[in-house]
């Protein structure tokens, strides 16, 4: 039940409003989850950057008053990171590459049983990635 509501199936929106009147804290939860990924949309790049902000920031205090424990840690890790998380829709860059060739190259480090020899290491991993 990752999708927007409007996207869900007849069957798929019996079922969730079912879940919901059940277990109304998994409501909260996924109107929480859907409120942060319609505000990290890349369709918001236009909005200035102050804004952006501040819908996070009241995204936060959202989730501290639902006090749904998983939540929490959510916010101490996009808390940890949010310079970049709002620099995407800055520029609407995510570093995925340079994250894609740090694994190759950790990857590569490890095959090849770590480094001894550093200028050596350097050299193959040039000629690797080259």
């Amino acid at each position: 039940m990752s999708q927007s509501p409007d996207k869900w199936s007849e069957a798929g929106r019996t079922l969730g409003n079912d879940l919901f009147k059940k277990y109304p804290e998994l409501k909260i939860a996924y109107d929480l989850g859907q409120e942060f990924k319609k505000w990290y949309d890349l369709r918001n790049a236009s909005i200035p950057g102050i804004y952006i902000e501040r819908n996070l920031h009241n995204w936060y205090c959202k989730v501290e008053d639902t006090k749904i424990k998983e939540f929490q840690s959510v916010v101490k890790m996009i808390e940890k990171h949010e310079t970049e998380i709002v620099n995407f829709f800055s520029m609407g860059h995510i570093n995925a590459k340079a994250e894609r060739l740090n694994g190759k190259i950790q990857r590569f480090v490890s095959n090849n049983y770590g480094m001894r020899d550093k200028d050596f290491a350097l050299y193959r991993i040039s000629g690797y990635f080259s």
